[in-house]
């Protein structure tokens, strides 16, 4: 079985993004807890594309949106929906 390095694809952007300690922190937790439980410790980028992966498929009432507060209430929304 390949290790997942090797699969890493050629099609990505890199975008540089700001989050807060406790965002960071999650994303070590939730690393560690999948090596712990005997898969790999995947890196933060692969987790985040995966997050959006899934909020992607969400229908998202982005209208009128203009505080990251609001916007996370919508998504919160949208995943109450999602069917």
């Amino acid at each position: 079985m390949p290790r997942f390095r090797s699969e890493v694809r050629k099609d990505l952007f890199r975008v540089p993004i700001s989050i807060t300690k406790e965002m960071e922190s999650w994303l070590q937790e939730l690393s560690n807890r999948m090596k712990l439980t005997g898969g790999y410790k995947l890196p933060k980028s692969y987790v985040v594309r995966s997050l959006l992966s899934v909020i992607m498929k969400l229908k998202i009432d982005a209208g009128g949106v203009k505080t990251e507060e609001e916007l996370t209430k919508r998504m919160l929304s949208a995943i109450k929906k999602y069917k």
